[in-house]
């Protein structure tokens, strides 16, 4: 069952994102789950999500994947 998008606000989505200014809108969290093995992870304020796993921490794959989406959403 789906449920109605709730936007959230920017406070709220930087509590468990806490970084942001790499896409408008978009806001990223970057966490080593074992030794030199990263989840990059990304959420919007209407929690379209984006994650993928990196190598040393870099996480622009997972912000190239929220462009795309968000190019995808805008319509372009």
């Amino acid at each position: 069952m789906n449920r109605p998008a709730v936007k959230k606000t920017e406070a709220e989505i930087l509590t468990e994102y806490p970084i942001a200014g790499l896409l408008p809108g978009w806001y990223f969290r970057l966490r080593e789950t074992s030794n030199q093995a990263w989840l990059a992870e990304g959420t919007d304020l209407w929690g379209h999500q984006v994650s993928c796993r990196v190598a040393d921490g870099d996480i622009q794959p997972c912000v190239a994947m929220a462009r795309k989406i968000q190019r995808e959403l805008d319509g372009a």
